[in-house]
């Protein structure tokens, strides 16, 4: 059995750990490949063959193995896996004394094994997953076919609808890679913790995309679940922030994309999420938890969003205004004007001025650009294209 060939000699090495005698492990064909002296693997073992002719347990003294090559006193059994025999354990050592051991390492051969066996299953598993994901996300044409095939490896259901939610961890794995810790372990922890804050189900694909990256592609029915999951976004991205700390994990930002109707286009809803997730990081949002269909975000991100050609446009229109000497203090009075509804005393209050003087300063602001400081269209022009130009409020 392959998967038995490749494992052979770890379970040899962990066996060694718990008993007293060198041992040996031989494949269906009674060839050894594994062994306590490494110098026998690869040899042919003459009682093996004897072993699994016959299917039972056998003792080999010293009279018996003087005339074999490559064999030592002891007892051999045949290993079953799985409901069928893949080889043969032997034991060397005098066999009345090595014979009591030999049921007890059976035993825990065979669960060793089983361990291990699952243990490559997952990690293939794994390393399948993150495939699927870079293929999926990182490629502008994927196939349907080959998703589709990805998905029945992999047991994922293909037709639901999914969205992108992005937690960018930053250094932090490499970080600790040059620690010297079980990355392996950390990487699952953060996954269950990432599955347990979004409320993962069994049709969600959450894994790694790389070292810097976590991703989940949420499955979804209805585009009303798709809101109301929306709603909870940022009270459960804090969640995870917050079990991420646990791990010394601190930098950490998350965005989440569109709804994406099919698997082929799920790639546009990562690209929101990591665009949405940029833009937040560029303007410095805090908390680091960013999202289209969050209204006041959108407030923020709104100015970034205005073409350069009428931004420069514009700009050379407010010329004389961003020329003023007393620029600051009009900019900003006129910034906190709008922030408050256009409410004059409110503005005022904020700014701890006069109210007369903050209206001195609007009519300068007319006189200067042409704009009615009492229009809300023109207003809210002027507003946008000074914060896509990044002027801050002033005093």
């Amino acid at each position: 059995m392959k998967d038995f060939v490749q494992v052979a000699q770890k379970v040899v090495e962990a066996v060694t750990n718990i008993v007293p005698f060198p041992i040996s492990l031989s494949d269906e064909h009674g060839y050894i490949i594994g062994a306590t002296n490494k110098k026998r693997i690869g040899t042919l073992h003459t009682p093996s063959r004897e072993v699994l002719a016959k299917n039972t347990f056998l003792l080999f003294d010293e009279e018996k193995v003087k005339d074999l090559p490559n064999v030592m006193p002891g007892v051999a059994a045949p290993l079953i896996l799985d409901d069928q025999t893949v080889g043969v354990i032997g034991i060397i050592g005098p066999p009345k004394e090595v014979e009591p051991y030999a049921q007890l390492v059976i035993k825990y051969v065979e669960t060793i094994w089983q361990e291990t066996i699952q243990q490559q299953k997952k990690e293939l598993e794994t390393k399948t997953l993150e495939t699927f994901a870079q293929y999926l996300l990182l490629n502008d044409e994927p196939m349907k076919s080959k998703i589709q095939e990805y998905c029945r490896i992999l047991n994922i259901p293909y037709a639901r609808k999914r969205f992108c939610i992005m937690i960018d961890i930053g250094n932090s794995l490499i970080d600790k890679m040059q620690r010297n810790l079980p990355i392996d372990q950390l990487k699952e922890r953060l996954l269950n913790c990432t599955r347990k804050a979004f409320q993962s189900s069994q049709a969600d694909i959450c894994t790694f995309l790389n070292t810097e990256k976590i991703v989940m592609l949420k499955a979804i029915h209805t585009e009303t679940d798709y809101f109301t999951i929306l709603q909870k976004f940022d009270d459960q991205s804090s969640h995870l922030r917050s079990m991420f700390v646990v791990y010394h994990i601190n930098d950490i930002s998350i965005g989440v994309g569109h709804l994406s109707k099919q698997l082929e286009f799920i790639h546009h809803s990562y690209l929101d999420a990591k665009k949405v997730r940029d833009l937040g990081k560029r303007l410095n949002i805090k908390p680091p938890i960013y999202s289209y269909h969050d209204w006041n975000m959108l407030k923020q991100f709104l100015p970034d969003q205005i073409n350069p050609n009428f931004l420069d446009k514009v700009q050379t229109r407010i010329k004389p205004l961003l020329n003023d000497d007393h620029r600051s203090e009009l900019i900003g009075s006129f910034l906190i004007y709008c922030e408050n509804n256009m409410n004059t005393t409110q503005a005022a209050k904020a700014l701890f001025i006069h109210r007369n003087t903050l209206i001195y300063r609007l009519r300068k602001i007319e006189s200067t650009v042409g704009i009615d400081t009492g229009s809300f269209e023109q207003c809210m022009i002027l507003y946008l294209v000074l914060k896509g130009m990044g002027i801050e409020r002033g005093s």
